[in-house]
Protein backbone atom coordinates (compact mmCIF):
# COMPACT_ATOMS: atom_id res chain seq x y z
CA UNK A 1 0.00 0.00 0.00
CA UNK A 2 1.33 3.47 -0.80
CA UNK A 3 2.01 6.12 1.83
CA UNK A 4 -0.97 8.08 0.50
CA UNK A 5 -3.29 5.09 0.90
CA UNK A 6 -1.94 4.44 4.40
CA UNK A 7 -2.66 8.05 5.36
CA UNK A 8 -6.16 7.93 3.92
CA UNK A 9 -7.00 4.71 5.76
CA UNK A 10 -5.60 6.07 9.03
CA UNK A 11 -7.51 9.35 8.64
CA UNK A 12 -10.71 7.49 7.77
CA UNK A 13 -10.48 5.28 10.86
CA UNK A 14 -9.43 7.98 13.31
CA UNK A 15 -11.29 10.99 11.94
CA UNK A 16 -8.08 13.00 12.22
CA UNK A 17 -6.49 14.37 9.09
CA UNK A 18 -2.79 14.22 9.87
CA UNK A 19 -0.51 14.05 6.89
CA UNK A 20 2.38 12.46 8.78
CA UNK A 21 3.07 10.37 11.89
CA UNK A 22 6.47 11.91 12.22
CA UNK A 23 6.50 15.20 14.23
CA UNK A 24 9.77 16.36 12.65
CA UNK A 25 8.42 15.87 9.12
CA UNK A 26 5.21 17.61 10.15
CA UNK A 27 7.01 20.76 11.26
CA UNK A 28 9.30 20.90 8.20
CA UNK A 29 6.57 20.18 5.66
CA UNK A 30 3.62 21.99 7.23
CA UNK A 31 2.58 23.55 3.91
CA UNK A 32 2.57 20.19 2.13
CA UNK A 33 0.90 18.52 5.09
CA UNK A 34 -1.90 21.09 5.10
CA UNK A 35 -2.38 20.69 1.35
CA UNK A 36 -2.56 16.92 1.66
CA UNK A 37 -4.91 17.16 4.64
CA UNK A 38 -7.20 19.48 2.69
CA UNK A 39 -7.10 17.17 -0.34
CA UNK A 40 -7.93 14.09 1.73
CA UNK A 41 -10.76 15.89 3.52
CA UNK A 42 -12.30 17.06 0.24
CA UNK A 43 -12.17 13.52 -1.20
CA UNK A 44 -13.76 12.06 1.93
CA UNK A 45 -16.52 14.67 1.89
CA UNK A 46 -17.15 13.90 -1.78
CA UNK A 47 -17.37 10.15 -1.03
CA UNK A 48 -19.73 10.77 1.90
CA UNK A 49 -21.98 12.98 -0.25
CA UNK A 50 -22.01 10.43 -3.07
CA UNK A 51 -22.78 7.53 -0.73
CA UNK A 52 -25.60 9.40 1.00
CA UNK A 53 -27.37 10.35 -2.26
CA UNK A 54 -31.06 9.39 -2.21
CA UNK A 55 -32.45 8.87 -5.73
CA UNK A 56 -36.01 8.97 -4.37
CA UNK A 57 -35.76 12.43 -2.88
CA UNK A 58 -37.80 15.13 -4.57
CA UNK A 59 -36.04 17.77 -6.60
CA UNK A 60 -36.92 21.47 -6.74
CA UNK A 61 -37.81 21.33 -10.44
CA UNK A 62 -40.04 18.26 -10.21
CA UNK A 63 -43.06 20.11 -8.80
CA UNK A 64 -43.23 17.80 -5.77
CA UNK A 65 -43.05 14.50 -7.70
CA UNK A 66 -40.24 12.18 -8.57
CA UNK A 67 -38.12 12.92 -11.61
CA UNK A 68 -38.80 10.52 -14.46
CA UNK A 69 -36.06 9.27 -16.74
CA UNK A 70 -35.44 6.57 -19.28
CA UNK A 71 -34.56 3.22 -17.74
CA UNK A 72 -30.90 2.27 -17.50
CA UNK A 73 -30.81 0.13 -20.65
CA UNK A 74 -33.03 2.37 -22.80
CA UNK A 75 -31.56 4.70 -25.43
CA UNK A 76 -33.43 7.32 -27.45
CA UNK A 77 -32.59 8.62 -30.89
CA UNK A 78 -34.53 11.26 -32.76
CA UNK A 79 -35.23 10.54 -36.43
CA UNK A 80 -36.95 12.38 -39.31
CA UNK A 81 -40.08 10.26 -38.86
CA UNK A 82 -40.19 10.75 -35.07
CA UNK A 83 -37.86 8.70 -32.94
CA UNK A 84 -36.59 5.29 -31.86
CA UNK A 85 -36.28 3.76 -28.40
CA UNK A 86 -33.74 0.94 -28.00
CA UNK A 87 -34.05 -1.42 -25.04
CA UNK A 88 -30.52 -2.83 -25.17
CA UNK A 89 -30.89 -5.79 -22.78
CA UNK A 90 -33.69 -7.48 -24.71
CA UNK A 91 -32.66 -5.81 -27.99
CA UNK A 92 -36.17 -4.47 -28.59
CA UNK A 93 -36.69 -1.47 -30.85
CA UNK A 94 -39.70 0.84 -30.53
CA UNK A 95 -40.56 3.23 -33.35
CA UNK A 96 -42.09 6.52 -32.19
CA UNK A 97 -44.32 8.98 -33.98
CA UNK A 98 -43.34 12.66 -33.86
CA UNK A 99 -45.72 13.08 -30.89
CA UNK A 100 -44.19 10.12 -29.06
CA UNK A 101 -40.71 11.47 -29.76
CA UNK A 102 -41.75 14.86 -28.33
CA UNK A 103 -42.95 13.16 -25.13
CA UNK A 104 -39.69 11.20 -24.79
CA UNK A 105 -37.61 14.35 -25.44
CA UNK A 106 -39.44 16.06 -22.58
CA UNK A 107 -38.87 13.01 -20.35
CA UNK A 108 -35.16 13.18 -21.12
CA UNK A 109 -35.19 16.91 -20.24
CA UNK A 110 -36.32 15.91 -16.73
CA UNK A 111 -39.15 16.47 -14.32
CA UNK A 112 -42.11 14.53 -13.04
CA UNK A 113 -45.10 13.53 -15.14
CA UNK A 114 -47.00 16.75 -14.40
CA UNK A 115 -44.04 18.91 -15.45
CA UNK A 116 -43.55 16.95 -18.68
CA UNK A 117 -47.23 17.22 -19.60
CA UNK A 118 -47.31 20.94 -18.71
CA UNK A 119 -44.32 21.65 -20.95
CA UNK A 120 -45.86 19.67 -23.80
CA UNK A 121 -49.24 21.41 -23.62
CA UNK A 122 -47.55 24.82 -23.47
CA UNK A 123 -45.14 24.01 -26.29
CA UNK A 124 -47.83 22.77 -28.67
CA UNK A 125 -50.57 25.14 -27.45
CA UNK A 126 -53.10 22.36 -26.78
CA UNK A 127 -56.37 23.97 -25.71
CA UNK A 128 -58.49 20.81 -26.11
CA UNK A 129 -56.68 18.73 -23.49
CA UNK A 130 -56.24 15.84 -25.93
CA UNK A 131 -52.45 16.04 -25.78
CA UNK A 132 -52.46 15.87 -21.98
CA UNK A 133 -54.60 12.72 -22.02
CA UNK A 134 -52.55 11.04 -24.76
CA UNK A 135 -49.23 11.97 -23.16
CA UNK A 136 -50.31 10.52 -19.79
CA UNK A 137 -51.46 7.31 -21.49
CA UNK A 138 -48.18 7.06 -23.43
CA UNK A 139 -46.10 7.63 -20.26
CA UNK A 140 -48.16 4.95 -18.47
CA UNK A 141 -47.45 2.59 -21.37
CA UNK A 142 -43.71 3.33 -21.17
CA UNK A 143 -43.80 2.62 -17.42
CA UNK A 144 -45.67 -0.66 -17.93
CA UNK A 145 -43.05 -1.82 -20.43
CA UNK A 146 -40.24 -0.82 -18.05
CA UNK A 147 -38.82 1.83 -20.35
CA UNK A 148 -39.24 4.71 -17.87
CA UNK A 149 -38.26 4.85 -14.19
CA UNK A 150 -38.80 7.37 -11.44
Amino acid sequence: MSKYQDLVHKAWRSGEYQASDDKEAKSSESGDAETLRSFIRSKMEWIAARESYDPNQTDANTHGGRTMKLAQYVKFREEKFGGVLFETRSEKVFTLSPTGAAVVKELVAGGDEAAVVTRLTARYDDKTGAMEKEAKEFIASLRTQGLVTE
